[in-house]
């Protein structure tokens, strides 16, 4: 084993913890952009009975779970806030190198893409899988 081997082990190394931290910083991306507006828009339609305007000049959370009524859509934009917590820890975890970042961001990604898929959240249900991509690219670095 030369030099050069060694030093590519190093790179390999440093190309994990790289990924694993980039998995990371797109859990805990989604998980606090969307879990604040998750709750923010809960609690608004909880008040209102209507989900709120979102800057952009559309309703947030609105997708094919408000047909199901208020009190449903009030229990899973919740429940998204929920995977969306879960989601920081994972980063948390992830960003220290822990192994279970990575089990908890994969259990979290499947329900993350259905509620992204109800509630009409196309940059959920791009990041997720980029995420969980980038965190899988890393496995190697985790202890």
């Amino acid at each position: 084993m030369g030099l050069h081997d060694d030093a590519r082990d190093v790179t390999g190394a440093d190309r994990g913890r790289v990924a694993a931290r980039l998995g990371a910083g797109s859990f805990a991306l989604l998980g606090t952009g969307f879990g604040i507006g998750a709750a923010w828009a809960v609690a608004h339609l909880e008040r209102t009975g209507e989900l709120p305007m979102t800057p952009f000049g559309f309703r947030a959370l609105d997708g094919l779970f408000l047909q199901l009524g208020t009190r449903w859509a009030s229990f899973l934009g919740a429940a998204l806030a929920g995977v969306c917590a879960l989601l920081v820890l994972a980063a948390v975890w992830l960003w220290r190198g822990e192994r279970r970042g990575l089990r908890l961001g994969a259990a979290m990604t499947a329900p993350g893409l259905v509620l992204g898929t109800g509630f009409a959240l196309p940059f959920l249900l791009i990041g997720l899988p980029v995420g969980l991509v980038l965190a899988l690219a890393g496995r190697r670095s985790l202890r």
